[in-house]
Parts: C-alpha cells; sequence; structure tokens
C-alpha cells in the first residue's frame, strides 16, 4: 500500500512580512493489511534571517528529514538548494524546530523519512496595519509590563527595520514618527523627508524599555546595522547631512 500526505503551513497573523509554507510528502511501502497514519506537524519556529527579508531574498529548499518514534527530527538532508546559501541555512535551522505527531504503523510510532520544500515568500507590510499592532501592544505592556510583549514589540519593530530596501517609501515615516517616543523622534529632527528612519525603531526599544532584555538585544543589533546602513546614508545624503545624522545615532548607542 502507498500513502501520501500533505500539509501547508502559512505563517501566522495578517501582518507578516514573510510566509513559509511547507509542503510535507512522504511515500510509506507495507503490507496492505496495516494501517497507517501519517506524521502531523504540531509546531515550529519559522526562521527568516533579517539580512535576507532585507534584501528581499525569496526561495524554496528541498529538505528530506528523518522524524523518529518520538516525532522529532532525528536527521535532515539538504535534497535541492534554494539557491541562495543564506535560505538553504534558514531552511536547515527551520527544519529542526519542527515538532510531529510521530508516524503510526499498526498503532505503533515508527520511524519514517519526509520530503519537505520549504518557501520563503516575503510579503510586503502595510504600514498603517503594522501601526495598529504596534499601538495595541504598547498599550498592553503600558497596562501589564511583560518581557515577552516587549520582545514581541521589538520582532515587529524589526518587521519594519529588515524590509527590502527597494519598498521602503519615505512616507514610512509618518508611522515611525507616530509609533516612537518624541525623545527618539527628535533624534531624526530635519530627516523626516530625507531619509527611511527605521533605525529609530532599534533606538525607541532602547529608551521606552531601558531595563529590557529586547534593549541588549536592540542595541547590538543596531551597532551592526548601522555599519551597513553608513554606506547607504552617505550615498543618499550630502557629507554634512551624513555626519550629523550617524553622529546622532552613534551618541544614541554610546558609540563613539
Amino acid at each position: 500500500m502507498s500513502m501520501k500526505f500533505l500539509v501547508m503551513v502559512l505563517g501566522r497573523g495578517s501582518n507578516k512580512n514573510f510566509s513559509l509554507m511547507l509542503f510535507v510528502f512522504f511515500l510509506l511501502f507495507c503490507p496492505s493489511r496495516s494501517r497507517i497514519f501519517a506524521p502531523v506537524l504540531l509546531d515550529y519556529k519559522i526562521v527568516y534571517p533579517d539580512i535576507a527579508r532585507q534584501m528581499g531574498i525569496e526561495g524554496k529548499a528541498v529538505l528530506g528529514l528523518l522524524i523518529n518514534e518520538e516525532g522529532r527530527v532525528e536527521q535532515v538532508k539538504l535534497l535541492k538548494s534554494s539557491s541562495n546559501d543564506i535560505l538553504d541555512s534558514a531552511a536547515l535551522e527551520t527544519a529542526h524546530t519542527f515538532i510531529f505527531s510521530p508516524a503510526l504503523a499498526n498503532g505503533k510510532p515508527v520511524k519514517i523519512w519526509v520530503s519537505i520544500p520549504v518557501e520563503f515568500r516575503f510579503e510586503e507590510i502595510k504600514p498603517d496595519l503594522w501601526l495598529m499592532e504596534v499601538k495595541e501592544l504598547q498599550s498592553a505592556i503600558a497596562k501589564e509590563y511583560k518581557e515577552g510583549l516587549v520582545y514581541d514589540l521589538y520582532k515587529l519593530y524589526k518587521k519594519l527595520i529588515f524590509s527590502p530596501k527597494k519598498t521602503l517609501d519615505i512616507k514610512v515615516n509618518e508611522y515611525i514618527k507616530l509609533a516612537v517616543l518624541d525623545k527618539t523622534a527628535k533624534l531624526w529632527d530635519g530627516y523626516w523627508k530625507l531619509y527611511p528612519a527605521t533605525l529609530l525603531l532599534f533606538v525607541d526599544i532602547i529608551y521606552r524599555y531601558p531595563d529590557s532584555f529586547a534593549r541588549f538585544e536592540a542595541e547590538e543589533e543596531l551597532k551592526k546595522f548601522l555599519e551597513q546602513e553608513e554606506v547607504l546614508i552617505r550615498t543618499n545624503l550630502n557629507k554634512t547631512s551624513a555626519d550629523t545624522l550617524i553622529f546622532r545615532m552613534r551618541q544614541a548607542i554610546g558609540k563613539p
């Protein structure tokens, strides 16, 4: 007897800047009297690298997974490359987060190989919906502070920060200005109509929640991001304007 099983999982939430599609196929060969139940994907964590989102990289990798009797991924093989090393690594990392209910043969858990194409597809953020989610999270944190909620807000900020540059319009600054503290917004005085203010979202986490774990992550990521962003800032602004903006951002994180 042969059996074919299909599972499709989309990135959860209406305001995702990416989606992950999983198609799970496998073929079982066993006596015709055997009763076979396919493994079911119960949980997973999407891994879509920030740099891949920022560059707008899309692609599909095909993986082979060995699922053991406990429903855990025991082995992972790259069967077909996405043609991008970043996405291949992300697909492999994502696969290790999969948790399945085990396949059953005659009522007993069995080990099985599964072939899975993992597709990363970018979806453009809608700034108005993004701002709505941001405000909801900020209000929830104000009512009851929770580290998890702060980190959720930081992840939401990062979805805009790491949007592909080609999709970012200067109009996005209208939404960023409404999302951040006045103290944060002042860092961009004179630049709101000149350059996308996504860098401010790192700073806003630092200023808004100085004692949070997310704050320390935001500081480190801002340092790395600023190194890349400096090139674009200097390309798009005159020397005086670029120097001033970069100086402000470095001061915000105490970087000389």
